[in-house]
């Protein structure tokens, strides 16, 4: 059953659905909490007040994009966690995101005695992926927020701007400014090498 269906159903009593819709989509926001907040335990509670705020919003809701109505509802509890805890993002510590990765046959043991250049590959991607995170942290939190979304999430500039409450040009700017930020911090950390 597809979004809408779902909707229409949990507007019409049947809250069952919600546990689909949350199902569906939690792994998203959560990591989309995780990236505004860079705590992974603060952004369960975060995921969580998030689809809170969906079932009580929900028949107001009209049947457009339901992941970015999401992820706007996200950025708003993100938003209200920070200014009414009056915390700044950069007094928290990040702890990367630990998941677990589904065994993937390309990796494979060469024998007792040592590994193979598959594992080898994969321990360095993760050491990357690991560096990246870190240098995407130390952004600006509007320019992380635009490349987090468009990145990871798939999102067009238009919908950045509906999600953010700001113009085309401006999501592109911040994208751009955030994107050479980002370039140079790889380029110190020598994530390039």
């Amino acid at each position: 059953m597809d979004d809408r269906k779902m909707i229409k159903e949990i507007q019409n009593g049947r809250k069952e659905y919600l546990n689909l819709l949350a199902e569906k989509y939690y792994d998203d926001i959560y990591r989309f909490c995780c990236y505004q907040t860079g705590n992974p335990d603060l952004s369960y509670d975060l995921a969580q007040e998030t689809f809170l705020r969906f079932i009580r919003y929900v028949d107001n809701y009209r049947y457009k994009n339901l992941k970015g109505y999401l992820l706007t509802i996200a950025r708003n509890v993100c938003f209200d966690y920070f200014t009414g805890e009056a915390v700044s993002h950069r007094h928290l510590t990040f702890t990367p995101l630990e998941k677990s990765a589904p065994e993937n046959p390309a990796i494979r043991w060469a024998d007792s005695s040592g590994i193979q250049d598959d594992l080898l590959g994969a321990v360095i991607r993760e050491e990357r992926s690991r560096q990246l995170v870190q240098a995407l942290m130390k952004l600006p939190d509007i320019q992380r927020e635009v490349i987090v979304l468009h990145s990871l999430y798939g999102l067009k500039h238009r919908e950045i701007a509906q999600i953010t409450g700001t113009s085309t040009s401006t999501v592109k700017s911040r994208m751009k400014q955030g994107m050479d930020k980002l370039k140079r911090t790889l380029r110190k950390e020598d994530f390039y090498g």
